[in-house]
């Protein structure tokens, strides 16, 4: 049923199957095996498309798409070749650095990203705790994950933001279940846990700009 409920979306957004597979890796033709679905299949499918309604996913009770969403949105259309603007915030995100400031007021850029898609933001990198893979001064594309208490695919980099501090993350499972564990890339940096009661919201990075000159 979830695998009907996934094609019911993809036949709304008018993309293929082969499209599909290709914005959210997952292997072609799970869509037509009698077999279920995997958590791996689910963590991919939301991080891909955040608007869906996980309630309704699983149980098709709902609306297909969150509150304020809606199908025919730019971010559901995947026009190729779209070249997207999103805004840079005069914000950073390092080891802790105080509340995310995303007022109008705050955006300093605007930059034309080929990977983003319609509510994408980008935010300075600040601290060397995330190298190699970011080194301080570059930017982060992040993409909202209004999901992210139920699903998180766990081992990618995240923007982690509660009322008083932004982390730049990997966020990886705790042996309690409200509990995450942030990691550094950086071995000179330590492990720390936060309860998920104290998250407000969580972006991932799906891409770097670099600022580095060689």
């Amino acid at each position: 049923m979830i695998k009907d409920r996934v094609l019911k979306h993809i036949d709304s957004l008018n993309i293929s199957k082969s499209k599909f597979y290709k914005l959210t890796g997952i292997p072609n033709g799970t869509l037509d095996k009698k077999t279920g679905v995997s958590e791996m299949f689910i963590e991919k499918y939301v991080s891909t498309f955040p608007e869906i309604n996980t309630a309704w996913l699983i149980t098709g009770e709902g609306e297909m798409l969150l509150s304020g969403e809606n199908q025919n949105s730019p971010s559901g259309s995947f026009q190729e070749e779209r070249i997207i603007t999103i805004p840079l915030y005069n914000a950073e995100a390092s080891a802790g650095i105080g509340a995310l400031q995303l007022s109008n007021e705050y955006v300093i850029d605007n930059l034309q990203v080929p990977f983003a898609r319609e509510n994408d933001i980008a935010l300075t990198i600040v601290g060397d705790s995330m190298t190699p893979a970011m080194q301080s001064g570059d930017i982060a594309v992040v993409r909202g994950m209004p999901n992210w208490r139920e699903y998180l695919d766990y081992g990618n980099i995240f923007i982690v933001v509660t009322d008083n501090e932004v982390y730049c993350k990997t966020v990886s499972k705790s042996t309690e279940k409200d509990i995450f564990t942030l990691k550094s890339y950086n071995t000179n940096y330590g492990d720390f846990e936060i309860p998920k009661k104290y998250i407000s919201e969580i972006y991932k990075v799906i891409g770097i700009i670099s600022q580095r000159s060689y």
